[in-house]
């Protein structure tokens, strides 16, 4: 590959880099993120009580289970889309999460099956978090590796301090959601001021 060849290579990806930010922000996933943290926030919380009561591995899914679904209605109820119809990047987003999904359920079940402890759910829960994330960082924007990198962190620390395990995962989740949410409602708020200053015009 000669240098022209390659810089023009490099110059559709970031094009694609830039439109698939622009079609984040566009469709208001900044807000959905930002109130995602405190959603999952929560949800972590509610992993510290079972740890405490020593409940089976099938319990965190309940917390978890009433985690995502508020997370899902928030989508359905915030996003905005162009006509009523998804976009590519949003049908990225939902495929990422479904598999994570499936495999913390693979996972609890392996688990209950294997009779392993119960405070193991929390690092294996981290750990598909982080590739989630990573997946996110990959496909949409590279910073999420950053907090991807976080969940390998906490992934370690939850196995030596697992008293505080759910709570390490809960500001995880918080950083990965909140942050760049915050960034995204930003510019989306700096685009539509541009807009209607150049209605004015």
């Amino acid at each position: 590959m000669d240098k022209d060849t390659a810089e023009q290579a490099l110059a559709i990806i970031r094009d694609v880099i830039q439109n698939t930010r622009d079609d984040l922000v566009a469709h208001n996933w900044g807000v959905i993120w930002m109130i995602h943290a405190f959603v999952n926030f929560a949800g972590a919380a509610a992993g510290t009580m079972i740890d405490r009561q020593e409940l089976p591995v099938p319990w965190y899914l309940i917390p978890l289970s009433v985690v995502a679904l508020i997370d899902i209605l928030l989508v359905l109820f915030l996003t905005e889309r162009d006509r009523g119809v998804r976009s590519f990047v949003e049908w990225q987003l939902w495929g990422i999460w479904v598999v994570f999904i499936v495999f913390i359920l693979a996972g609890t079940a392996v688990l209950q099956l294997s009779g392993a402890s119960s405070l193991l759910f929390c690092p294996l829960f981290a750990m598909t978090s982080g590739l989630s994330v990573a997946m996110m960082g990959i496909v949409f924007y590279r910073r999420f590796l950053i907090y991807a990198a976080m969940f390998v962190v906490v992934m370690v620390f939850a196995t030596m301090v697992p008293s505080v395990q759910w709570w390490l995962v809960g500001v995880a989740w918080w950083c990965t959601m909140f942050i760049p949410g915050l960034s995204m409602y930003r510019e989306r708020k700096g685009r539509q001021q541009e807009s209607d200053d150049a209605r004015i015009l």
